[in-house]
C-alpha cells in the first residue's frame, strides 16, 4: 500500500500521535480531528491537518503536516505555502503550527529561507527513522500500535527484524479497546507487509501471522483477501503472457522450418534472437 495512505489512516484514528512525535505535548489534551483539505489555489490536497474539534479552546492551533520520504529542496517552502493558502481559505483561524515528517535526517534538505520558523518552533521536524525514541512516550495501546506500524514502514527490508516485532505488535493490538480498531490495525499491517515484501505468498502471510492471537481469524481479513485476489490476477496475467509467448515460439519454429532466416523471424515476431534460437534447438533435439 502507499505509505501516505498508511500514515493517513493511522493519524486519522490517532491524531494525538502526530503531536507527540512533534514534541507538541502541550496540545495533546486538545481534541483534534485529522483530515486532508483541498487547497483550491493549488488544486491539490494537503498531506494532513489537525483541526481543533468540538470542545477545543478558541486559541487552539491548526496543525499542518507534510510527510516526505525522499529529498526535496522545496519541501519547507511547500509546507509554508500550504499553510498560507489554508489561512486564505480559513481566515478565521488565528494560530497555525507546522509539522514536517521526514523519513530520516539524511533527506533533510535544510529549511533555507524558513530557518527562522524552524528555530522558533513554528515548524517542527520529525525523523521517522528515530521513531523508537518516541515509543516510551506513547500513552495508549493504539498509539503504540501506530508507532510499531510506522517503524516497520520506514526501516529497510529485514524479515528477521520485522518478524521479531510481530509478538509485540500483536500484544499492543490486542490491548486496544475497539474491535474495529483492532481489525483496522491488522489489515493495515497485512497491506504494509505485503507491499514491503512483495515476494511473500498468501500462504506465507497466513502462516506467519497465525502464530499470534490477533491473527487467528486472518482468513477473514479484507487485506488478505485482496492480496490473494491480486496474486490470482497476477497469475492469470502471467499465464496469458506465457501462452502468448508459446504461441509466438510455435509460429517462429514453423517459419524457421520453412527456411526463413532466424534474425528475420525474430524481427517479425518481436522476439529476442537467443530465445527463439533456444526454442528452435529444443524442438530439434
Amino acid at each position: 500500500m502507499k505509505t501516505d495512505t498508511l500514515f493517513y489512516k493511522l493519524l486519522e484514528s490517532q491524531p494525538a500521535l502526530l503531536l507527540r512525535l512533534a514534541d507538541l505535548d502541550e496540545f495533546a489534551v486538545i481534541p483534534y480531528r485529522f483530515q486532508s483539505i483541498e487547497l483550491k489555489e493549488k488544486a491539490q490536497r494537503t498531506d494532513g491537518i489537525l483541526l481543533p474539534d468540538v470542545g477545543a479552546p478558541a486559541d487552539a492551533p491548526v496543525i499542518v503536516s507534510e510527510f516526505q520520504f525522499y529529498p526535496d529542496k522545496l519541501i519547507y517552502t511547500r509546507l509554508v505555502s500550504e499553510t498560507a493558502l489554508l489561512h486564505l481559505q480559513m481566515p478565521e483561524i488565528v494560530r497555525f503550527q507546522m509539522v514536517l515528517v521526514l523519513r530520516s535526517r539524511a533527506i533533510d534538505t535544510d529549511a533555507g529561507a524558513w530557518k527562522a520558523l524552524r528555530k522558533d518552533g513554528t515548524i517542527h521536524v520529525v525523523y521517522l527513522d528515530e521513531i523508537v525514541e518516541y515509543e516510551n512516550r506513547a500513552t495508549t495501546p493504539e498509539e503504540k500500535t501506530a508507532l510499531l506500524l510506522m517503524q516497520i514502514t520506514v526501516t529497510p527490508e529485514n524479515r528477521i527484524a520485522d518478524d521479531a516485532l510481530l509478538p509485540k505488535l500483536s500484544s499492543t493490538i490486542m490491548a486496544t479497546k475497539s474491535e474495529v480498531l483492532r481489525k483496522m490495525f491488522r489489515d493495515l499491517f497485512v497491506s504494509l507487509y505485503a507491499s514491503k515484501y512483495k515476494s511473500l505468498s498468501l500462504e506465507e502471510i497466513r502462516a506467519m501471522m497465525n502464530t499470534t492471537e490477533i491473527f487467528d481469524d486472518i482468513h477473514e481479513s479484507r487485506a488478505v483477501q485482496e492480496y490473494g485476489q491480486e496474486q490470482r490476477e497476477e497469475g492469470k496475467l502471467e499465464g496469458k503472457l506465457e501462452g502468448k509467448l508459446e504461441g509466438k515460439l510455435e509460429s517462429g519454429i514453423a517459419m524457421l522450418t520453412s527456411g526463413i532466416p532466424l534474425v528475420q523471424v525474430a524481427s517479425i515476431l518481436n522476439l529476442p534472437v537467443d530465445v527463439l534460437e533456444h526454442a528452435w534447438q529444443q524442438s530439434n533435439s
